[in-house]
């Protein structure tokens, strides 16, 4: 159904459902625990409290011991739900002999010419969702390789969220509950992106999972509006100026000038709202990210107009003026 007031598609919660498949256990390659982390974390954002997808219709495969396994409980899906139907994968990809994707299971070898074999091709997943009922059908894979998805000959009216394009590869950070990319999903569904609207749609999560600037950049991959496809109700309020500043930060190290910008409107919000300390971060915050995304003369202003407050760290604006000066060169 679509939400009135916008074309937001919002899942019918008694016609939709998930399956969501995590691969920690190995037994030939790395162990993997962030994957099982990430489904019992990401079941319990969109199946939780608020969620759009009732609870009992969050399916979680936990290490698989076979492709029969996942296949039965996604044809399962595929044949039940008429509304929106969720696939989410986390776990290490491999390549096969053609160098198409396959999701590795906990048996998998990872050897190209015994992918095919020991795991999971990922054209199998798409030839069932090709022919599910659901007339929302997505996709979202959070392992090495994933955006070879996208040559999957059955993905062609599936959207598609990954975590990494066709070469590279995800890290599997071991103190960390989550990899970089799920626990971006997780951490925009349960807290939301303050001034998005009303719910998260694909489109917005995928505008901003972000990531450190080493991080895979995730792609998506569109079927006609399924952008507009909303996973949850956005928990954060425009004011949310802590959240914002969050975000913002999280963007900017793949894209600097989009965190120059969003510091920039949070400068003018923020004015009449916050704290005066608060403020004034987030003013230093705007003539920084000003700076790198390649305007120093435009960051070297800024902070010599910060000069003239008397809540400034008088040090810390001196600093940062003769910083800026050295790369403009005066």
């Amino acid at each position: 159904m679509r939400d009135p007031l916008n074309d937001v598609r919002i899942p019918a919660r008694e016609a939709s459902g998930a399956v969501l498949v995590g691969v920690g256990s190995y037994r030939s390659l790395p162990q993997f625990p962030c994957a099982l982390n990430g489904i019992s974390d990401l079941a319990a954002a969109v199946g939780g409290p608020g969620g759009l997808f009732a609870p009992e219709s969050v399916h979680t495969v936990a290490d698989p011991e076979s492709a029969t396994e996942v296949l039965d409980r996604v044809a399962s899906a595929v044949d039940q739900y008429t509304d929106t139907l969720l696939f989410y994968f986390a776990g290490h990809g491999m390549r096969d002999g053609d160098g198409q994707l396959c999701l590795a299971l906990p048996w998998s070898l990872d050897k190209k010419s015994e992918a095919e074999r020991t795991a999971l091709p990922v054209e199998r997943v798409m030839a069932l969702m090709r022919r599910a009922k659901a007339e929302n059908r997505i996709v979202i894979l959070d392992c090495r390789y994933s955006g070879r998805a996208m040559r999957a000959p059955s993905a062609f009216n599936v959207h598609l969220l990954t975590a990494t394009g066709q070469n590279e590869k995800v890290r599997t950070p071991a103190e960390q509950r989550n990899t970089p990319f799920t626990g971006a999903l997780v951490d925009l569904l349960r807290n939301g992106v303050p001034g998005a609207g009303r719910w998260l749609t694909l489109g917005d999560l995928y505008r901003w999972i972000g990531g450190a600037a080493d991080d895979p950049t995730p792609h998506q991959r569109a079927v006609d509006g399924s952008a507009e496809i909303a996973l949850g109700p956005n928990r954060a309020d425009r004011l949310d100026f802590a959240r914002r500043a969050e975000l913002a930060m999280r963007v900017g190290w793949k894209d600097p000038g989009r965190a120059a910008r969003l510091f920039a409107e949070l400068v003018v919000d923020a004015a009449t709202r916050a704290e005066v300390q608060e403020e004034l971060l987030y003013r230093m915050s705007a003539a920084s990210w000003l700076g790198a995304a390649g305007d120093p003369r435009g960051a070297l202003a800024r902070w010599e107009a910060l000069r003239h407050d008397p809540d400034a760290d008088a040090v810390e604006v001196e600093a940062n003026i003769a910083y800026w000066r050295e790369r403009v060169g005066v």
